[in-house]
């Protein structure tokens, strides 16, 4: 079994409480700016929805970066989540250049920001009052249909990335994103 970020991205109504959440649990600050989730908003089509690092099995962050600061790690419980080490990181960017989601920020004066699951208490699900947000527990089988999901996901979305800056990305891949967790009796 494994613990992920689970999003049903029609119940999003583009209150931006998760980015809240967020910045208010890392950084201290209810600064959505600061946020490691983001709140994309489509408003001409009328839909919006969460986007989030989906802490793939094969990460391109951390595969593009020259010092190893990106890592795996498990939360206490004993999930997987990729982390950025902040004292390692050289603020070289390539991992935001590399995410073909558009997962990562960077800020000049606060370094990569990037989504590690708040060690396996997301605030942001705890504080979605719309049941668009859930952690969810995955059986081995599910967990490995989401991984052959994230990179067929990625391997689309690679075209994306000398095309698109990581705002543009995260737009386009959003909605199929926000469907790689399938919570068990849905379609996907």
């Amino acid at each position: 079994m494994s613990k992920v970020l689970f999003i049903q991205a029609d119940n999003c109504t583009g209150c931006r409480m998760c980015e809240l959440a967020c910045s208010s649990a890392r950084e201290g600050a209810f600064n959505p700016l600061h946020s490691r989730i983001r709140v994309v908003t489509e408003s001409l089509e009328g839909w919006s929805r969460p986007s989030v690092c989906l802490q793939c099995e094969d990460a391109m962050c951390m595969a593009v970066c020259p010092v190893g600061a990106i890592v795996r790690d498990k939360t206490p419980q004993g999930d997987f989540f990729i982390a950025v080490d902040r004292e390692r990181c050289t603020a070289c960017q390539r991992c935001v250049a590399a995410c073909p989601f558009g997962a990562i920020a960077f800020f000049k004066e606060r370094g990569v920001l990037k989504c590690d699951l708040c060690g396996g208490s997301p605030a942001c699900v705890d504080f979605c009052f719309y049941d668009c947000l859930h952690l969810v527990d995955l059986s081995d089988e599910e967990y490995k249909q989401r991984t052959a999901r994230i990179r067929a996901l990625t391997i689309r979305s690679c075209g994306e990335i000398g095309r698109s800056e990581p705002h543009r990305r995260r737009a386009i891949f959003s909605r199929e994103a926000s469907r790689v967790a399938v919570v068990k009796g849905e379609g996907g």
